[in-house]
C-alpha cells in the first residue's frame, strides 16, 4: 500500500498529525519543528503523537512520503497526460507546473523534499536518501517523454535525455529556493520559461506550446 493510501485509511488523530508535520515542516524545515508545534496544530495531545510515531524523524518520513505521493497523484491525473505526442507532454508539463505556481505575485509554500535536502543531506542518512529517490523519480518520469519525442523528432540531435531531465528537476527546485528567499513566485515562473525556451532550441520548434483545449492547473500550490 502505498503512502497516499495509507494517509487516506488512517485513524483521525494520525492524520491530523501528519498534515500538520507537512505544513510546518515545508514552511520552516524539520529543525524548528518541535513535536509540540506539531501537536498544537494538529490540535492533539503529546501523548496522542506518541501512540502513532516514535520520533520527529518518524512523522517526518511519513510526512515526505505523503507530499510525495500526493504529487505523483497530481502528475499522473494531468491534462497533458492525455496527450499523443511526446514533445507536447513535455511542453504541457511546464504548463501544467507554471499553472500551480498561482501567479507572479504569490508566494509558493515550497517543497517539502527540497526542504529536507538542503537541511538534512549531510546530517540524516534516511531522510537524504527518500529525498533523492523522489528527485529521480521525478527525472526519470520527464525523462521517459523526452526520450521518446527526441526518438520521433531530432534523433540526430546531441543531447542526454537523462541529463535534461536532472537538469529540470533541478531548475524547479533551486527556483523554488529562490522565490521563497525573494519572497516572489517570479524567479520559480521565469526559470520554468527559460527551461522552455532551452527545450525549444534543442529540438529546434521554437514557440512550440501545450494545446490550449487541454491545458491544465494543479489543485495544490507547488
Amino acid at each position: 500500500m502505498n503512502a497516499l493510501n495509507q494517509t487516506s485509511e488512517m485513524p483521525e488523530t494520525k492524520r491530523k498529525l501528519v498534515e500538520a508535520s507537512v505544513s510546518l515542516m515545508r514552511k520552516q524545515g524539520f529543525n524548528a519543528t518541535t513535536v509540540d508545534d506539531i501537536c498544537s496544530a494538529a490540535g492533539v495531545t503529546k501523548g496522542s503523537f506518541f501512540h502513532y510515531f516514535k520520533s520527529k524523524q518518524d512523522v517526518a518520513e511519513v510526512a515526505v512520503a505523503t507530499f510525495r505521493e500526493s504529487k505523483i497523484r497530481d502528475f499522473a491525473n494531468a491534462p497533458f497526460r492525455k496527450l499523443a505526442d511526446p514533445l507536447d507532454r513535455v511542453f504541457g508539463r511546464l504548463d501544467f507546473v507554471l499553472g500551480s505556481t498561482g501567479g507572479a505575485g504569490d508566494l509558493t509554500k515550497g517543497c517539502l523534499i527540497g526542504m529536507f535536502a538542503q537541511e538534512l543531506a549531510s546530517t540524516n542518512p534516511d531522510l537524504r536518501s527518500i529525498c533523492q529517490a523522489a528527485f529521480l523519480r521525478t527525472a526519470a518520469d520527464i525523462e521517459a517523454d523526452l526520450t521518446a519525442a527526441k526518438a520521433l523528432h531530432a534523433p540526430q540531435a546531441d543531447f542526454d535525455p537523462k541529463k535534461i531531465s536532472l537538469f529540470y528537476v533541478s531548475t524547479i527546485q533551486g527556483g523554488l529556493l529562490m522565490a521563497k528567499a525573494g519572497e516572489s513566485n517570479a524567479v520559480l515562473r521565469d526559470n520554468i520559461e527559460q527551461f522552455r525556451s532551452y527545450v525549444q532550441g534543442l529540438f529546434g520548434v521554437a514557440g512550440r506550446r501545450q494545446p490550449a483545449t487541454t491545458a491544465g492547473t494543479s489543485t495544490s500550490n507547488s
